[in-house]
């Protein structure tokens, strides 16, 4: 049985409301970088954790305090969301951190297989923006219905 974590986006998960469906249910169905779990017979989840914000250059290690919510558990790997890895100006600090301090804690970097990473990025980027309605959110993006500013 393999005992992860996931870590998502603090932006993505307060500004624009995404409850990491789709993470959950690549990870329910083995698929994207869950695949790597396909012959454990139990998958389990410990628990989601955003991460502390987009921090100044000198606060990376916030998340540490995050991190630890999790791995007091056994955890064996943390996923960090595709969120994370397509648009954090702070993922490699966060990786370094989080190893330096949990080596025996394997970081995957990623969740579900995105389809156009610069798509992705400009639609965070326009739900982010004050010009974008306030009723589209991150599920608009899920199900095919975010209307573009362009």
């Amino acid at each position: 049985m393999a005992r992860i974590g996931i870590l998502t986006c603090s932006n993505c998960t307060q500004d624009t409301n995404c409850a990491a469906v789709v993470c959950l249910g690549d990870m329910r169905k083995r698929r994207g970088f869950f695949e790597r779990y396909k012959d454990e017979e139990k998958l389990d989840l410990i628990g989601i954790i955003n991460c502390s914000g987009c921090p100044t250059l000198a606060a990376p290690e916030k998340i540490l305090k995050r991190v630890k919510a999790l791995a007091e558990y056994r955890l064996d790997a943390l996923h960090f969301s595709y969120c994370m890895t397509a648009l954090c100006p702070f993922l490699k600090k966060y990786q370094a951190v989080i190893t330096k301090v949990y080596p025996d804690l394997e970081i995957v970097l990623g969740t579900h297989i995105p389809k156009d990473k610069k798509q992705f990025q400009q639609d965070v980027k326009e739900l982010l923006c004050p010009t974008v309605s306030d009723v589209q959110d991150m599920n608009d993006m899920i199900k095919g219905t975010f209307k573009r500013n362009n």
